[in-house]
């Protein structure tokens, strides 16, 4: 009777080894600089970010409704060119730890520069094309920078970094021009909720900003 126990233990625990390792051998490993434009597809999600992914000027990172980002401790995402990361209310966009014990500042930042592509609207001021973040929810790194970065960040949810959720640093001559729209957003439990600095238009509308560190975030 023992053994037929002690055997069953054992296959039980070949079997999750066995899942384990198929789970992760599905994950799609990413890192490094896009030099081409690249689509991280809900077929080959989860993504493990094992190394900070730059995205070239010029270049389009899409990213499908569904897919989950996992990023490894100390990389980020950084936007040179665009990146469309567009979920639905039914199929949202993750970007958080690759730790299994997830906390604050668990991976870096989502970062746009300069030179990556701004967020367009058309005459009735609808988002048309560009840098957008929509029904994403992004988690336990260390938040959003836009360095003279306008993309539209809509519906998503910003929670649980070690710096504000949602920074900028617009600051400079060729920002007068540029509209940034950050709403209808949830942006909580982090460092600071949205920190603004810099020129040009700005619409902060129907975000619920709470329970974030800095009085009056």
């Amino acid at each position: 009777m023992k053994s037929g126990c002690l055997k069953s233990v054992a296959s039980g625990l070949v079997a999750l080894a066995s899942v384990l390792c198929a789970e992760r051998a599905l994950a799609t490993d990413v890192s490094g600089t896009l030099s081409s434009d690249t689509t991280w597809s809900a077929s080959g999600s989860p993504y493990v970010v094992t190394g900070t992914v730059l995205v070239s000027e010029g270049v389009k990172l899409t990213v499908e409704a569904g897919v989950e980002v996992k990023f490894s401790s100390g990389t980020s995402l950084q936007v040179f060119g665009e990146l469309v990361a567009q979920g639905t209310s039914s199929s949202g966009i993750t970007f958080t730890s690759a730790q299994e014990s997830k906390a604050a500042g668990g991976w870096g930042q989502i970062a746009f520069y300069d030179s990556s592509v701004d967020a367009i609207y058309d005459g009735n001021g609808d988002y048309a094309s560009g840098s957008i973040l929509e029904y994403c929810t992004v988690e336990y790194g260390s938040g959003i920078l836009l360095n003279l970065g306008n993309p539209f960040i809509n519906q998503s949810t910003i929670r649980y970094h070690s710096g504000r959720g949602i920074g900028t640093d617009n600051y400079n001559s060729s920002n007068n021009s540029a509209t940034l729209k950050i709403t209808n957003n949830t942006i909580s439990n982090n460092a600071g909720g949205v920190h603004l600095y810099g020129l040009g238009t700005v619409l902060i509308l129907g975000n619920t900003i709470s329970n974030n560190s800095v009085s009056g975030s």
